[in-house]
């Protein structure tokens, strides 16, 4: 007997089809009954470098490796979540930050991610505007460029702000 699956059709428009690519691209590891989707050997070296623990049972660092997907799952779900309420599709470090925060049951995090204030990137000034703003400030090599202009060219003294060490090195003084 053959089976007939039945599709309503809906016009396809660009919204539609923007859900549709994001739904393709969000693969989600499913694992197999009695495995990790962590790689056991990382996992055992990560509990090895513990020199308390002599010997570690392999049914122990299975369960180590579950209890650590099962820890990574509900973070990122929390910051996901946080995400998507301020209407981003990307979790960043102040989404990670805030979760550890304000749920306790991530409290024992809160040392090892800091909360930080970041300020927006500053707009950046037409180039016309920087070029007049980097010619009114000297910089450090103004100090060892002499003009034409100036009388000391002809005695070869350096000017009075430049020092000069023992071995020629200058330097502004």
């Amino acid at each position: 007997m053959q089976s007939v699956e039945v599709v309503d059709e809906e016009p396809e428009d660009e919204t539609n089809v923007i859900t549709k690519k994001r739904k393709e691209k969000e693969p989600q590891r499913e694992r197999e009954l009695g495995k990790s989707i962590l790689p056991f050997s990382r996992v055992q070296k990560i509990i090895k470098a513990d020199k308390e623990l002599p010997i570690v049972a392999r049914d122990a660092t299975f369960l180590i490796s579950l209890a650590t997907e099962e820890f990574i799952r509900r973070l990122s779900e929390a910051c996901q979540k946080l995400a998507e309420r301020e209407k981003r599709t990307t979790v960043q470090q102040k989404d990670v930050a805030s979760v550890v925060r304000r749920a306790e049951e991530f409290m024992f995090l809160e040392e090892i991610i800091a909360f930080q204030r970041t300020e927006p990137p500053q707009k950046r000034k037409p180039k016309a505007l920087q070029n007049a703003e980097s010619q009114s400030e000297p910089t450090m090599i103004d100090k060892f460029v002499t003009r034409g202009e100036e009388s000391q060219e002809l005695d070869n003294t350096p000017p009075p702000d430049v020092v000069m060490d023992e071995d020629g090195t200058m330097y502004a003084g």
